[in-house]
């Protein structure tokens, strides 16, 4: 095998094939750092003998259905610099991982196009290799997300486990990728990320968040030029608490009269749309809605 196929198919460079091996249906491509490429792994220097080697194992793409791996023997060095024995670093293998960066691109691409379970099992690992992959790339790529592109972004807390522990979560509206969490709730969770768009020098056109005074007091005190939405939720749900308290005080008021009997019954009425109204003539549900609506024109005529 020559280096430029262990360079396309492997992404290896910078060492030379030894030989192959055959073990259980498995693939096993022997390769060697040549001695005059070692190096330091601390300061750099090229100033070191070797001090021993111990064989890695790592994982790579396979061929076909047969599992590949790349075995190489990795020397120790001791620096005359540093006064230090370290072993070199591998290039196309992370620290302490069992497979190389070529394995674990292939295992990435996968996981857009199938489940975990089944990239695992075609790979033959485990499911917790592919979870740990695709962890460290999400970790990798979103751990510090730019804020100079955001123009909308949305404020909440969510709930998590036992014990009412919160997190507030800050999110990118065009993208919905989570820019900022805090622990706990309210204003303080806040902080460190307001000091990061200070930092940043950013502004927000619009920001959604729900009706927490402490939200509200919080963007007005750090963002005042940013327009504040409050999500539609709530909004419907302070109308709809309204609408109740305005038909239990009807309903008390004419407790004793014949409009009593007009409001029973009418609360999901007056909670539907128009064009869902039952309209059969044994219900009639848009007759009693307009019966309804009429005790409250008489109650304000009054």
């Amino acid at each position: 095998m020559s280096t430029s196929l262990l360079y396309h198919a492997f992404g290896i460079s910078g060492y030379h094939y030894h030989r192959t091996k055959y073990e259980g249906g498995s693939i096993i491509f022997c390769i060697r750092k040549p001695d005059l490429s070692l190096k330091c792994p601390v300061c750099g220097a090229q100033d070191v003998i070797k001090k021993g080697s111990a064989v890695r194992r790592m994982r790579s793409v396979p061929i076909g259905n047969k599992a590949v791996f790349i075995e190489c023997r990795i020397p120790r060095v001791a620096c005359y610099q540093c006064r230090l024995v370290r072993q070199v670093q591998v290039e196309f293998a992370d620290p302490r991982r069992t497979y190389t960066n070529a394995f674990k691109r292939y295992a990435l691409e996968l996981s857009k196009r199938a489940t975990i379970r089944d990239v695992a099992r075609h790979l033959g690992v485990s499911w917790d290799v592919i979870k740990e992959i695709q962890k460290t790339d999400l970790s990798k790529r979103f751990q510090k997300i730019s804020l100079s592109k955001i123009r909308q972004i949305a404020i909440d807390e969510i709930c998590i486990g036992k014990g009412h522990r919160y997190l507030t979560i800050v999110i990118d509206l065009a993208t919905c990728a989570v820019i900022h969490i805090g622990e706990g709730k309210g204003a303080g969770a806040l902080e460190a990320f307001w000091n990061r768009v200070k930092r940043c020098r950013v502004t927000f056109d619009a920001i959604a968040v729900d009706m927490s005074p402490a939200y509200t007091g919080a963007i007005i005190d750090n963002m005042p030029e940013s327009k504040i939405v409050y999500d539609r939720f709530h909004i419907m749900k302070l109308y709809n608490e309204g609408l109740s308290t305005l038909r239990r005080d009807l309903q008390r008021e004419y407790k004793n009269l014949p409009e009593s009997q007009v409001l029973k019954g009418t609360r999901w009425l007056l909670l539907k749309n128009p064009e869902n109204l039952d309209q059969q003539p044994d219900r009639n549900e848009k007759q009693r809605l307009d019966k309804a609506l009429k005790v409250r024109y008489y109650r304000q005529s009054r």
